[in-house]
């Protein structure tokens, strides 16, 4: 009963890396697609996401939302957080490319470019063309299928 025990232990250790591995990749794919930098700096509040980014050795964690290149938004208090301080230093200059896990969060700011979500248990990724043009950003061609005009 013991050895089932460990081996399922193990067994979920293992499923639970591949699942963090393939979070990490996917998410450096969608990053680096809109930062081109070799080393993005990330801001999130998730502690999920904490833990899934803190593995990379192309992401770094951000403890600033301002510092970072990329703030990945998955709640609505970190949302409404965010969007706070957006207008608050209107004044500053370069800021950082807002990202979000929720559909609802994308139509509610024009400030944020693109969208990762679970929708009907399928993935969804969306960028909105002129709030990447706002930042200047070109996605390469193999995400020209997820570029909309509008929502």
């Amino acid at each position: 009963m013991k050895k089932i025990f460990i081996l399922l232990i193990f067994l979920y250790g293992n499923l639970y890396a591949l699942d963090r591995e393939s979070t990490l990749k996917m998410y450096y794919q969608i990053f680096s697609a809109l930062v081109s930098k070799p080393m993005i700096h990330v801001f999130t509040d998730d502690k999920e996401y904490k833990e899934v980014f803190a593995f990379s050795k192309r992401m770094i964690l951000s403890d600033d939302s301002e510092k970072s290149d990329i703030v990945l938004i998955t709640n609505r208090s970190t949302f409404s957080k965010i969007m706070r301080e957006r207008q608050r230093d209107v004044e500053k200059g370069e800021k950082p490319i807002l990202f979000v896990t929720d559909y609802h969060f994308l139509k509610l700011s024009t400030d944020v470019v693109g969208a990762f979500y679970w929708r009907k248990g399928r993935s969804q990724l969306l960028f909105i063309k002129n709030r990447l043009d706002e930042h200047n950003i070109t996605l390469p061609k193999e995400y020209k299928d997820f570029l909309v005009d509008e929502l």
